[in-house]
């Protein structure tokens, strides 16, 4: 698996997500169990959105959510999104395999897979160890984005923003 083609890799803090109060560009993606889904579906509450562009990030996809357990309500939906740009003889099935291996089965519809990259380029970022993470509103809004791991300080304002 390889980083996302084209574009300068952005420095961390450095992305172009929506900006507060913006909404999610539209996208698309398939859960680990194949089915279909749309970014309007984060749409009715709250929700913890992280995004990993590498295919090594899992482990600190991970730990936003671990920690989401001790910092946020369980009301706060926890959504994954994998955003991968793979080469075209790695097929979706064989992704989608690898990526249930890493992440708990009761989380395999919470984790959208796109092994185009393409809703990496909705989304205006690019391939990085270090997850994008976003909350976001009941109305699909941003409210707080930061590309950092869950213990740097910049993880603060996620929590902050989720608490409200």
């Amino acid at each position: 698996m390889s980083a996302l083609a084209g574009g300068l890799l952005l420095a961390p803090g450095a992305f172009a997500l929506p900006s507060k109060g913006q909404p999610l560009p539209e996208f698309s993606a398939s859960d680990l169990t194949s089915g279909h889904h749309a970014s309007e579906e984060l749409k009715g509450h709250p929700t913890l959105l992280v995004v990993i562009t590498d295919k090594d990030a899992g482990d600190k996809m991970r730990g936003w959510f671990d920690a989401a357990d001790q910092h946020v309500k369980d009301s706060v939906h926890r959504q994954s999104l994998i955003t991968l740009k793979l080469p075209f003889f790695v097929s979706e099935g064989s992704a989608r395999g690898k990526a249930k291996g890493q992440v708990p089965q009761n989380y395999w519809k919470d984790t959208w897979l796109d092994k185009n990259g393409g809703m990496a380029k909705a989304l205006g970022i690019s391939s990085s160890e270090t997850p994008y993470v976003l909350a976001l509103d009941a109305e699909g809004r941003v409210v707080a984005s930061v590309h950092a791991t869950v213990d740097s300080p910049e993880a603060r304002t996620i929590w902050s923003a989720l608490s409200r």
